[in-house]
């Protein structure tokens, strides 16, 4: 797994289009699909979505969406101690609405690592 912190808020670096990506692992063909939008079920779900959806089912990408997930507990936290309800609120949403953007292009990054080719563009 390489997770480098530049990563994290690499919004330039977003994915722009729609990828499909293949490998070929004992003779069968692998298929994952990227999207170029925005993800509410990250939103919604954060790091469980990527621990249990089928879609997002490779080597090592539900252990990288936990880092930025305990890393949004983290602030949430520290958040929650020091500041009011309603500061404690925005923070909260500001960081899942971070997770949802760049959901997809952590999952875009985890497939290259694993080996993933890009095949066309949507």
């Amino acid at each position: 797994m390489h997770f480098e912190p530049s990563e994290w808020f690499g919004f330039k670096k977003r994915v722009k289009h729609n990828m499909i990506f293949t490998k070929t692992v004992n003779g069968q063909t692998i298929t994952k699909r990227v999207y170029a939008r925005f993800n509410w079920w990250a939103l919604l779900f954060n790091w469980f979505y990527a621990l249990f959806s089928p879609r997002c089912q490779t080597p090592f990408f539900a252990l990288k969406a936990a880092v930025p997930f305990l890393a949004m507990v983290l602030i949430n936290m520290i958040t929650q101690t020091f500041f009011n309800q309603d500061v404690y609120m925005v923070v909260g949403l500001i960081t899942a609405i971070w997770y949802g953007f760049m959901f997809e292009t952590w999952f875009r990054n985890q497939l290259v690592a694993n080996g993933f080719k890009p095949q066309t563009t949507e």
